[in-house]
């Protein structure tokens, strides 16, 4: 299964909450943090960054998980610049 990381390194937003087709994975992400390993399943998602416990997507994006990976994605960007953006970095296991 592949395995993906989450960074949050965006210095002027809140702490976030990152969705995997519409379900939580990762909760209450704050500046500088990187969360444990999570597996997924292989194929396709739609990865959404929230603000913690809001409603409202900042950043909605497809991804596709190859099995015999590792994917770090990071949330980059100045909110008050609306830019930001998903770099999404695969290395294998």
């Amino acid at each position: 299964m592949p395995k993906v990381q989450v960074g949050h390194f965006s210095p002027d937003a809140p702490g976030v909450d990152v969705m995997v087709d519409g379900d939580i994975a990762f909760e209450g992400i704050n500046f500088r943090e990187t969360t444990d390993l999570a597996e997924l399943d292989e194929g396709s998602h739609e990865v959404e960054v929230r603000p913690h416990g809001e409603d409202d997507s900042v950043i909605t994006e497809e991804i596709n998980l190859e099995t015999g990976m590792h994917y770090t994605v990071i949330a980059a960007g100045l909110l008050e610049e609306n830019d930001i953006y998903l770099e999404i970095i695969a290395h294998p296991e």
